[in-house]
């Protein structure tokens, strides 16, 4: 069986890597050049910041011990760096990737057959196979079975000739965030390495030179609030970054020096309204949709999603 999964997250790579063990001949698409969706990571001077989730928890065994025997030990760290405020089931410490949190997508990729920087455009269902074409409109191949793991509203585009599945997927509903990584000439001096609503505009503010193997120093990422990404949902990202840093600057009256590194918009950052099922599947398509959205917006919630319609799968097969 040849099977495609659209988006290279933590739900994406993890349904790709069970359908591999399943026995499927798998190839994985994702629009970005690398892995890691919501883990996502930037290179900068030498080192990485996380400006994606800056790090994510376990709240289960399963996800814990799935973790452990499945990323390489060199690729995941325990992190219980120091909050202040009360986190949210997404703010909560666990784990991080080593030397980047996106290195944890990396190690579960294996030796899956990933194709990076391409956009899926379009699906066509011919009645046996799934046939993909990229937005230059350049057939990409066939499969029998199609996996979607990108976010609701991309994935809503994908499926809108399937109306039982679109009218599905319209339900859940997801928030923006910009987020901006700002470098200090000296330690913010707070004995927290995460805060939690620390300023109005600020939903968390991450000190990420304090995770091990960033190899940068006073590198701190903020999360605007989803009141304030939409204000200025579509501004550009220099000048987005510069009102986030200066509202920094503001909220804690720093007389340190900030250089602004960049800004970056998740335009589908956070799920507001959740689909309310572990998955959608067709069994007589032969496609199935997954990811945190559908349960939660965790990076937990992208796992359990994909394990549980790999399982699906699995039975349908059997």
């Amino acid at each position: 069986m040849k099977a495609a999964v659209i988006g290279a997250g933590v739900a994406g790579v993890t349904i790709a890597r069970e359908l591999q063990d399943q026995g499927a001949t798998v190839t994985l698409f994702d629009k970005s050049k690398g892995t890691g969706g919501r883990l996502s990571s930037r290179s900068w001077q030498g080192g990485w910041i996380d400006h994606g989730a800056p790090y994510f928890a376990a709240r289960t065994d399963q996800f814990a011990r799935y973790l452990r025997s499945q990323v390489s030990s060199h690729s995941l760290q325990s992190w219980e760096g120091r909050i202040r405020g009360i986190p949210n089931q997404d703010e909560l410490l666990g784990y991080i990737g080593f030397p980047r949190n996106s290195s944890i997508t990396r190690s579960l990729l294996g030796d899956i057959n990933f194709q990076p920087s391409t956009r899926i455009a379009r699906l066509v269902h011919d009645g046996n196979n799934w046939l993909l074409f990229n937005d230059g409109e350049s057939l990409l191949g066939h499969w029998d079975l199609l996996v979607i793991t990108a976010p609701a509203p991309q994935t809503l585009a994908l499926v809108r000739d399937l109306p039982e599945m679109a009218d599905q997927v319209r339900k859940a509903e997801m928030e923006a965030c910009w987020v901006a990584a700002v470098q200090l000439s000296t330690p913010l001096n707070e004995a927290a390495e995460v805060m939690i609503d620390p300023a109005p505009g600020l939903r968390r503010i991450v000190a990420n030179s304090a995770k091990p193997g960033r190899n940068n120093q006073n590198v701190y990422l903020l999360q605007a609030t989803v009141d304030w990404t939409q204000e200025h949902l579509e501004d550009a990202p220099q000048q987005v970054g510069a009102m986030l840093c200066n509202l920094f600057v503001r909220s804690f009256s720093l007389t340190a020096q900030s250089e602004l590194l960049f800004a970056h918009r998740w335009r589908y950052a956070f799920t507001k309204t959740p689909l309310g099922k572990n998955f959608l599947w067709s069994q007589g398509l032969q496609i199935g949709i997954c990811g945190d959205w559908c349960i939660g917006r965790s990076v937990e919630d992208a796992w359990t999603s994909a394990m549980a319609l790999a399982r699906q799968i699995s039975r349908y097969g059997d």
